[in-house]
């Protein structure tokens, strides 16, 4: 390693305290060296996903942050969120999208490996150094006590360190359970939010002020033991926001957890509490004893023998068998009804990572000429640069979700609001949702234009993600996630969110094409009544479309995973990821059409843009509508005009294989 890419860990008396306590105990993930921390976020013994988060704690913006690190019994096989090279030592970079942190900032990134997890020092150009060298002899000598997989410096809120020893033969295993992901069952209140900083993950759980508000996660174990429950917290007031923690509706436990104040909401600690878990299923429920209701969740952390994410609403004891493998553990926790059904993390979904981006599509002094586009029936037209004010109201013309229209626009002006407050940004972003949800068939279908043109226009569009990532942002919305956490919507606005969404939810389920009496994906636009794939213009045929079946399944991942999406996304995603629907080695080069733009690459794959429904073969189609299955045979204006090919499933197949889908 380049030792440019390292700096002294200048230590405090204090940290200098906690590394000592830390090195000598068996304690939980993440591993921290200095600005970067490694995390096992799921171990299912042959395997384990993790997560890198780089943070920059210096006073200047730093650019282009890289990290490595070696896996001493694992082999990384995928990554998202950031660019993996190298093999042991792995080398990771930031995106475009990423790859730029100022003071404070941080970035996480996350991984899948076969092996055996092990806590490796993360080495980059934010991070310390606290190899074994440079480190106390202390906590050199104890860095090998037992078959230990993650370890972290506790706080001072953490339990004595007598409780805590073990002995070399001892083998932990950390479990992770973030807000909204497998194992987080309920929260009274709002269950993800990303108001204060420092959180990890997504957000942060923040219940109602109120005593007797609850949180609740399931948790399956392949022993009856000890385990020992971390939870990290922000506790802002003046005073203690201590919870009452059943186990097994009391039957294995009823603890007092205590939630000391942190000083502010941006300060985060962790308290820990040992428990007793029986072997299989296990309901965990923290309910506040206060009138001002718990501290701030980030998440719980839960060490001990072999863990995985339980089953929300299922009785104790069940289901033990989930914890032996990643696919088998989200097979069995899937419930029958979305009031119980367990929900995946957003991280890595690529519905919400499109979101995400479109909060900073353009600059904040832009917000008023994209406010000067908006129509006075709350949509936009699509297309636009914004390079120039537009003239006044923006007219009355039909407002679209094509090309991400209003729907980012939306987006982006919530974010504007929440950094500033200024309420024609917050007016605009209502009138933008009301288009949507006044648009919306009443089979829960949603048309490219609004009001009606006519034509292909009006069927239910998938065409560019449109009706997926415009249910996505209203999904956003109804539960409060940033940039909708501000007063920017009702109690009473949610409800019509969440009523359009199960609506859309409900149309996408039905609309999935059958080949043969199997499920695969979708097409591009579907008959808003009677769900069957329609053609759009004349090269666009009826098919199953490569490209906007991924934007579909991404949706329907944000979702309780109820029995009935659990199997339409399993079925999209068995397709995307068959032999029979991929080109194995190839790929699409545009700048190589007007002769071939399929052309070999290794190690690459590539899926056409539309499938024949009955044989799912891939084709090509000119302006005549005459349906090719060689490209070189259509005309040299198609071929060369239009978006034949791409690595269109790359990203969803990732993401299923994050969430155990695959």
């Amino acid at each position: 390693m380049n030792n440019k890419f390292f700096k002294p860990l200048q230590l405090s008396t204090r940290s200098k305290q906690r590394l000592l306590i830390s090195a000598a105990l068996i304690a939980l993930s993440p591993a921290s060296w200095a600005a970067c921390t490694y995390t096992v976020t799921n171990n299912w013994g042959s395997g384990f996903t993790g997560e890198i988060k780089v943070t920059n704690d210096t006073a200047q913006t730093a650019n282009n942050w890289s990290v490595s690190w070696q896996e001493p019994n694992a082999t990384i096989t995928n990554a998202w969120n950031a660019t993996l090279s190298g093999s042991n030592p792995y080398s990771a970079t930031g995106l475009s999208w990423n790859a730029t942190l100022a003071a404070g900032a941080s970035a996480s990134f996350g991984f899948q490996a076969n092996g055996t997890a092990g806590a490796p020092k993360v080495n980059g150009t934010l991070c310390g150094s606290t190899n074994a060298s440079s480190a106390p002899s202390s906590i050199a000598q104890s860095s090998a006590v037992g078959s230990v997989r993650s370890s972290v410096a506790l706080s001072s809120s953490s339990r004595p360190a007598s409780s805590l020893a073990a002995s070399s033969s001892t083998t932990i295993s950390s479990l992770v359970i973030q807000e909204e992901q497998a194992g987080f069952c309920r929260v009274d209140g709002i269950a993800t939010e990303s108001t204060n900083a420092g959180y990890s993950g997504n957000g942060y759980t923040n219940s109602n002020n109120l005593q007797g508000a609850a949180i609740e996660w399931a948790v399956n174990a392949t022993s009856s033991s000890r385990h020992t429950l971390t939870f990290r917290f922000a506790n802002g007031g003046t005073a203690n926001r201590n919870g009452s923690l059943l186990i097994n509706g009391g039957s294995n436990g009823n603890y007092t957890l205590q939630l000391p104040p942190t000083g502010g909401w941006t300060n985060w600690q962790t308290a820990s509490i040992e428990i007793d878990l029986v072997q299989g299923n296990n309901l965990l429920k923290l309910t506040s004893l206060t009138a001002d209701g718990l501290a701030n969740i980030d998440s719980l952390t839960v060490a001990g023998a072999l863990t995985a994410a339980g089953v929300c609403g299922t009785g104790v004891g069940s289901s033990s068998s989930s914890v032996k493998s990643s696919s088998s553990a989200s097979t069995s926790s899937v419930a029958s009804s979305v009031g119980t059904a367990r929900m995946l993390t957003l991280d890595g979904n690529p519905a919400a990572s499109w979101l995400t981006k479109s909060r900073t599509k353009w600059a904040v002094s832009r917000a008023d000429v994209v406010l000067s586009y908006q129509q006075t029936n709350g949509g936009w037209p699509k297309n636009l640069d914004y390079n120039s004010v537009g003239s006044g109201s923006g007219g009355s013309e039909s407002g679209t979700i094509d090309n991400g229209a209003t729907i980012t626009e939306m987006v982006y002006l919530a974010d504007v609001y929440k950094q500033g407050g200024i309420t024609k940004y917050r007016d605009a972003v209502r009138k933008a949702a009301n288009f949507l949800v006044s648009s919306q068939y009443s089979t829960g279908a949603l048309p490219q234009f609004y009001p009606l043109k006519g034509g292909y226009a009006d069927h239910a569009t998938f065409n560019d993600n449109g009706m997926a990532y415009a249910l996505t942002v209203l999904d956003f919305a109804a539960n409060k996630r940033a940039p909708f956490d501000t007063d920017v919507f009702s109690d009473a606005d949610r409800a019509r969110f969440k009523t359009a969404v199960t609506k859309g939810t409900e149309y996408i389920l039905k609309a999935q094409w059958k080949q043969n009496g199997v499920l695969t994906a979708w097409c591009a636009q579907h008959g808003a009544t009677d769900y069957l794939p329609k053609k759009a213009r004349a090269y666009e045929l009826e098919s199953l479309s490569g490209s906007e079946s991924v934007g579909v399944l991404a949706f329907l991942m944000t979702q309780p995973q109820t029995a009935e999406i659990e199997k339409a996304v399993r079925a999209g995603v068995a397709w995307f990821n068959s032999p029979n629907t991929y080109l194995e080695g190839y790929t699409y080069d545009s700048s190589q059409a007007e002769t071939n733009p399929i052309v070999p690459k290794a190690g690459s794959k590539m899926w056409y843009r539309f499938y024949d429904l009955n044989t799912n073969r891939g084709f090509f189609s000119d302006r005549d509508g005459s349906k090719f299955y060689d490209i070189t045979q259509m005309s040299l204006e198609r071929r060369t005009g239009y978006s034949w090919g791409g690595s269109y499933g790359t990203s969803i197949i990732s993401f299923a294989q994050k969430v155990g889908y695959l």
